[in-house]
């Protein structure tokens, strides 16, 4: 049991690897406009997961010494971009002696966490898919940008020899997460190593303009970037749970599957880097 809860702490320590997005142009600089104007904030927002049913969801509360928000302030919950459900609040659900430890929906009656309910009539969400509990306010000033996902797409050449540019290094692998409906990409690169540590980036492509978050691996080849990864990093690992922009940038709330669990965070534009606004951790790892 210690090897699984040391797993878990170490799969929420990976989160943190979503922290700098840099350079779109399309959207103004957060310096330029009021800081309250679209910024989104941990106090407003948890991760959650579905039960069995679909009709009830446990809030992950996480490392208890980060910001997280009154439960009773929540009072929807976002499971595609741009839509979303009213929940109500039922209670604090302490874990039980039969509890496996994972964050899955065979495990949610067992699990510790905060307790709402589907309010919505005739609602009804996927089972075990992770989901963003809101306040009312909480992506006030957002437009929403609807997206296809698409694991099987891929950058044209004339973006991979910009990315190459930018990060002075040759792209090895690479494909689409995303494509919003006005023309926004998103998708996962990985490079060639050379002398140098592993590299991986996120990134966000514009009408030309790029942003980039990277993940700087170890040498590690079974667990380069996350724990028996086998040193692969390809767009089926990642899942947009929403996207949307602001005047205060662009945001994104990123899935990252791995072989124990799940990442979870959200993640907005603040100049020409993204800040972590919050963040979570489903461990999995099968029993």
């Amino acid at each position: 049991m210690k090897k699984h809860i040391s797993a878990f702490l170490l799969l929420v320590l990976c989160v943190p690897l979503f922290a700098s997005f840099a350079g779109a142009t399309a959207v103004p600089s957060p310096a330029k406009v009021s800081a309250s104007i679209g910024e989104l904030r941990a106090d407003q927002l948890m991760f959650g997961y579905v039960d069995p049913s679909g009709k009830q969801i446990l809030g992950l509360t996480g490392n208890p010494e980060k910001i997280h928000p009154a439960p009773k302030t929540l009072t929807s919950v976002l499971y595609a971009s741009g839509k979303a459900f009213r929940v109500a609040y039922v209670k604090h659900q302490k874990a039980s002696s039969k509890s496996s430890y994972r964050q899955s929906a065979a495990n949610f009656k067992f699990d510790e966490g905060e307790l709402f309910k589907l309010s919505s009539p005739g609602s009804k969400l996927k089972s075990d898919a992770s989901v963003l509990l809101q306040t009312a306010t909480a992506f006030q000033g957002h437009s929403f940008l609807t997206f296809q996902s698409e694991q099987k797409g891929k950058f044209n050449a004339k973006t991979v020899k910009a990315i190459e540019k930018a990060k002075n290094r040759k792209v090895a692998t690479q494909g689409l997460i995303a494509t919003t409906t006005n023309g926004v990409q998103i998708g996962i690169v990985k490079f060639v190593q050379g002398s140098g540590k592993p590299l991986a980036s996120l990134v966000l492509v514009d009408r030309g303009s790029m942003v980039f978050q990277d993940f700087v691996g170890s040498n590690d080849p079974y667990s380069t970037w996350r724990v028996d990864d086998g040193g692969e990093m390809g767009p089926e690992l990642f899942h947009l749970i929403f996207a949307s922009s602001s005047k205060a940038g662009y945001a994104l709330g990123v899935e990252w599957y791995g072989a124990e669990g799940t990442n979870l965070s959200v993640i907005q534009q603040k100049g020409t880097k993204f800040r972590v606004v919050t963040e979570a951790g489903r461990y999995q790892a099968p029993l």
